[in-house]
């Protein structure tokens, strides 16, 4: 989410003063967890950080802010369902509350915008008594294959926080503009290797029609092997390519094979939905 977050940041700053609120610590059960941010301005809002009266009191607050011209604030979220808890999750929330304004917070906007659109790493810089926060680019998502499981987990994918590849070597796979939102590969499986040369987190989804395209791209892609890697296939055809690949018996270990969670998916979209809840749950708990 940081990077979107931040390239709106700095579209709304050319404009307005701008609070980003952050939540920097949590105890127990809580709609969202460290990391978690969003937009506030005068008179709208993007991003969550849990939604109901708990988001309802960090507007409250960042308003608040911006009506008075102040720089911080700090704002505690009790969930336990006392006298005046904001929910009875069971939880706390600390978040942070950041007035944006003015030209040198839009550079530092922009600075950090960039920064993460060239898939690095950022430091927010500490304020006050806040502290600095690390900040992420998008993750990379390789689809490799664009059948019509490649399509439909592409049409989830883009409404999640990806920087998404899709690669086929088949040109025609591509000639309806199907996959118009992502970076599109055709060819030769060697390219892939430039895919993963990058400081993003980085999944690789195969989703081939045949056993010669998985091998192909397994070749490739364990070498450097990406955090993520999953094959879409039955266990006798996963066996096969893993067995015709001794050489990266290693890397293999990481395989998720088949990938997606077992929700008795058949359905191109019920597949790129267990799939999507798979690489998720990787990227919440690598």
């Amino acid at each position: 989410m940081d990077e979107p977050l931040f390239l709106r940041l700095a579209d709304w700053l050319r404009r307005e003063p701008v609070v980003l609120a952050s939540v920097i610590e949590t105890r127990g059960a809580t709609p969202r967890k460290r990391g978690s941010r969003m937009l506030i301005a005068r008179d709208k809002a993007v991003f969550s950080i849990g939604g109901g009266l708990a988001e309802a009191r960090v507007m409250e607050a960042a308003r608040g802010l911006l009506a008075a011209h102040s720089g911080a604030a700090a704002l505690s979220i009790d969930l336990d369902g006392g006298q005046g808890a904001a929910g009875v999750c069971g939880g706390r929330m600390q978040i942070t509350l950041r007035r944006w304004a003015g030209e040198a917070d839009l550079a530092l906007a922009e600075a950090i915008a960039l920064q993460l659109q060239a898939g690095q790493t950022a430091i927010l810089p500490a304020q006050d008594e806040m502290p600095a926060q690390r900040l992420n680019p998008n993750p990379r998502l390789l689809i490799v294959g664009a059948g019509h499981c490649g399509q439909a987990l592409y049409e989830h994918a883009q409404r999640l926080d990806f920087d998404i590849f899709v690669f086929d070597s088949r040109n025609e796979c591509f000639a309806d503009g199907t996959f118009g939102g992502a970076s599109i590969l055709r060819g030769g499986y060697a390219q892939l290797a430039a895919v993963m040369a990058t400081q993003r987190t980085r999944c690789a989804v195969l989703l081939n029609r045949d056993f010669a395209a998985d091998i192909a791209t397994l070749d490739v892609l364990c070498r450097e092997p990406p955090e993520f890697l999953g094959m879409m296939g039955s266990r006798r055809r996963i066996r096969q390519v893993t067995d015709a690949l001794p050489q990266y018996a290693r890397a293999l270990q990481r395989l998720q094979a088949p990938i997606g969670i077992d929700i008795d998916a058949e359905t191109p979209h019920e597949i790129a939905i267990s799939i999507l809840a798979q690489v998720i749950g990787f990227l919440r708990n690598p």
